[in-house]
C-alpha cells in the first residue's frame, strides 16, 4: 500500500526542469516589463506631442506658402493670357501694315508701268517721225533720259538713280557737240549738285543691315523664366547630445528649405514661352524688320520709325538682353532708329524744262521756215 500512495493522493511526479518556481523569483521580471512598457508609452506620447507641436508651429507657414504658390500660379496664368492677346494684336497689326505697304507699292508700280508705256509709245512715234535723222535720234534719247529722271525723282524717289540717268543725258549731249545745248548741260550739272546736297541714306547698306537682322532673329536666344535660386549656407549641427532640440530644429528647417524655396517675384518670371510662342515671337520680329525695310524703300518715315521701335520693344521683352548677339542687335536698332529715310521737299529739275524750251524753239523755227 505504501507504493501506491502517490497515485491515490493524485500527486503527479514532475521532472526536475518543471519544478515550481518560487513567487519571489517571478516578481522582479514582471516589474521590469511594466517599466519598459510605461517608458515606451511615454516616448510614443512625447513623439506624438512633438510632432503635433511642430505641425502647429509650421502650419501657418505652410498655409502662407500655399497661398504664395497659388498667387504665383494665378500671375503666371494672367501673364500668359496677356501675352497671347498681345501677340495676336501685334500680328494683326503687322499683317495690316504689310498689306497697306504692299498695296501702296503695287499702286506706285502700276502707275510707273503705265507712265513708262505711255512714254514708250510717244518715243516710238517720235522715232518714226525722226527716221534717218541722227541728231533727232540723239535729241530723243536726251528727252527720254530727262523724263525718266523726273519719274525716278517724284515717283520712285530714287536719288541715286536720278543722278545716273542725268549722267547718261549729259553724255549724249556731250557727244552731240552742239553749242546750243550748253545751257541744258549747265542745268543738268545744277540738278546733280542739288541732288548731292540732299541728306539721303544709303539704301543698299540699309537693305543689307535689315536683311542680316532678319536672319539673326531666327537664332537669337530667348528670355525664359528658369532662374537659379540663391541657396543659403546650411548651419551645421553639433555633436553635443544636450543640443538635441537645436539640432532637431536645424534638421527641420533644412528640410523645408530644400523642399520649398521662396523669393520675391520678378518681371522676368512671367516669361515662359512654349515652342509655338517662341516661333510666334521670332516671326513677329522678322515681320517688323521686313516692314521697316519696305517703309524705307518707300521713304515712309512714320511707318519705318514705328517698325524699328516695335522691333526694339520685342527684342527687349522676349530675348535675353545679356547675350552678346542680342546686345549687338539692340545697338544696330538704335543706330537704325536715328536714320531719316524720308526725303526732303524736292524741287523740280531744271534741265527737263530747259530742254523742252529748246525743243519748242526748234519746232517754231522749223515751222517759220
Amino acid at each position: 500500500m505504501s507504493e501506491l500512495s502517490p497515485v491515490l493522493n493524485n500527486d503527479v511526479i514532475r521532472p526536475a526542469s518543471e519544478a515550481k518556481v518560487p513567487p519571489a523569483a517571478v516578481r522582479p521580471r514582471t516589474a521590469g516589463s511594466v517599466v519598459l512598457a510605461v517608458v515606451s508609452l511615454l516616448i510614443a506620447l512625447a513623439s506624438a506631442v512633438l510632432v503635433g507641436w511642430f505641425f502647429y508651429i509650421w502650419q501657418p507657414q505652410l498655409v502662407a506658402l500655399q497661398q504664395q504658390q497659388q498667387t504665383l500660379s494665378n500671375q503666371q496664368q494672367t501673364q500668359t493670357t496677356l501675352f497671347q492677346s498681345k501677340q495676336q494684336e501685334l500680328q494683326q497689326e503687322m499683317q495690316q501694315q504689310l498689306v497697306d505697304v504692299v498695296a501702296e507699292w503695287n499702286n506706285k508700280a502700276q502707275q510707273q508701268t503705265a507712265q513708262n508705256q505711255l512714254e514708250l509709245s510717244k518715243l516710238q512715234l517720235q522715232l518714226e517721225q525722226q527716221s534717218g535723222n541722227v541728231k533727232g535720234w540723239q535729241l530723243l534719247e536726251v528727252e527720254y533720259f530727262l523724263r525718266l529722271a523726273e519719274q525716278k525723282l517724284f515717283l520712285e524717289q530714287n536719288v541715286s538713280g536720278v543722278t545716273q540717268v542725268l549722267d547718261l543725258a549729259d553724255q549724249r549731249l556731250k557727244q552731240m557737240q552742239d553749242a546750243s545745248m550748253v545751257a541744258v548741260r549747265e542745268a543738268i550739272n545744277q540738278d546733280k549738285l542739288m541732288l548731292s546736297e540732299l541728306n539721303t541714306p544709303d539704301m543698299h547698306q540699309l537693305h543689307l543691315t535689315l536683311s542680316n537682322l532678319r536672319q539673326q532673329s531666327l537664332t537669337l536666344p530667348l528670355r525664359q523664366s528658369e532662374r537659379s535660386m540663391d541657396n543659403q549656407a546650411e548651419e551645421e549641427v553639433t555633436d553635443d547630445a544636450a543640443d538635441w532640440q537645436a539640432n532637431l530644429q536645424l534638421y527641420w528647417g533644412n528640410f523645408w528649405r530644400g523642399l520649398v524655396q521662396v523669393r520675391a517675384s520678378l518681371p522676368e518670371d512671367g516669361v515662359s514661352l512654349t515652342a509655338e510662342q517662341q516661333i510666334s515671337v521670332r516671326n513677329t520680329l522678322t515681320q517688323q524688320l521686313l516692314l521697316a525695310e519696305l517703309a524705307a524703300m518707300q521713304h515712309n518715315q512714320a511707318v519705318y520709325a514705328a517698325a524699328i521701335q516695335q522691333s526694339a520693344d520685342s527684342l527687349q521683352r522676349y530675348f535675353a538682353a545679356t547675350e552678346p548677339t542680342v546686345q549687338l542687335m539692340a545697338d544696330d536698332l538704335i543706330a537704325l532708329s536715328a536714320l531719316q529715310v524720308s526725303l526732303p521737299l524736292l524741287a523740280p529739275l531744271k534741265s527737263p524744262q530747259l530742254f523742252e524750251a529748246y525743243r519748242q524753239g526748234n519746232a517754231n523755227a522749223e515751222l517759220a521756215l
